[in-house]
């Protein structure tokens, strides 16, 4: 049987929520999700309506989505979902991300991080607690989309990734088999941090939406059980930011004040795997920015590139790391001189 389009599909759902069929239906830029989304308008109601094959994403979605709104967590609320036919309606919360908002005030005031922006980000920090913390003490894990994967195991999956997305395309002679004891390496690590909350695990500015200057939170369907300090990397070290170092340290202790609210929190524990849990982050979004920037011509991946390589080579030289990953760094070396030749 052939489906009826996104169009027509997400029609229907409006009129059936709203009375009245809408009047316009625009469509968003595509991005790196396959997901396709669209504004549908009828006078001053507006939603925004998702169309997305996949199943499981879509039931991770809604389910965390109405878990953290009965939370009152500002997230999208979710007017209608029709599952068998992968269409779902949420609320429309605007074009302004947390990094359009750090761009516009970036170049409005001239400074490379305006007081502005990192009170946004400070709200952003304090909210984030109760993701991972308050609503998931209550939280049935069997909902996300990572169910029954452990984070050891989807992070071994990013690593590998980072081998074949990113060093194989830049690097195409490289012997990325050579990695793999520096991977297990690290995954063995970083399992000794606590892994007991839930891990937004894409917790970055353009998944910050701001809307009155309170931040709403989106994209975050491929949460599962994981540690705390990967999503604070994730927001503070995305290399599009360009978040400066100072502001950096300033804002993850914000996060770990917020973080005392809730449960008993000892800062050195909290920081001791934290320069590895960066070289984790930044070896993940690099295979995701080979994937998308370097197999799938995107030019906003392809662009954050260097600025990735260059935080990924200065965290495994750095003497706070705690493990030695010799064959990662010459790897990172040899990736630096490709992107500098």
């Amino acid at each position: 049987m052939v489906q009826p389009p996104d169009e027509e599909l997400l029609s229907t759902c409006f009129q059936e929520v709203t009375g009245a069929p809408p009047t316009s239906i625009t469509p968003f830029h595509p991005h790196a999700s396959e997901k396709r989304r669209y504004r549908l308008t009828n006078g001053s109601t507006t939603m925004v309506g998702v169309a997305n094959s996949s199943r499981a994403e879509n039931d991770a979605f809604v389910a965390l989505a109405r878990h953290f709104a009965s939370y009152n967590l500002r997230v999208p609320l979710v007017y209608s979902y029709k599952p068998t036919q992968g269409v779902y309606l949420e609320q429309d919360l605007g074009e302004t991300t947390l990094l359009n908002y750090l761009h516009s005030e970036r170049t409005r005031s001239g400074e490379a991080f305006p007081a502005s922006v990192e009170e946004a980000y400070k709200k952003a920090l304090r909210a984030l607690p109760r993701f991972q913390i308050e609503a998931a003490d209550s939280l049935d894990f069997s909902l996300c989309l990572g169910a029954y994967t452990s984070f050891s195991a989807i992070l071994l999956h990013d690593l590998k990734s980072f081998a074949h997305e990113l060093v194989r395309r830049l690097l195409p002679s490289y012997p990325i088999d050579d990695l793999t004891p520096d991977f297990h390496q690290l995954v063995s690590y970083l399992d000794h941090a606590q892994s007991m909350y839930f891990l937004y695990r894409d917790f970055q500015s353009r998944n910050i939406m701001l809307v009155d200057d309170e931040p709403y939170f989106i994209d975050f369907q491929s949460g599962l059980k994981g540690p705390l300090q990967y999503d604070v990397i994730s927001l503070l070290y995305q290399s599009s930011a360009k978040i400066p170092g100072d502001h950096r340290q300033s804002l993850a202790e914000t996060y770990l004040e917020a973080v005392a609210a809730h449960i008993k929190c000892e800062r050195d524990d909290f920081f001791r795997h934290y320069p590895a849990f960066i070289v984790s982050r930044m070896l993940q979004v690099l295979g995701v920015y080979g994937r998308q920037g370097l197999g799938s011509n995107k030019e906003y991946f392809t662009k954050s590139i260097p600025a990735a390589i260059r935080t990924l080579d200065t965290e495994l030289r750095s003497p706070l790391l705690g493990i030695k990953l010799e064959r990662l760094c010459a790897c990172s070396n040899a990736l630096l001189t490709s992107i500098m030749a």
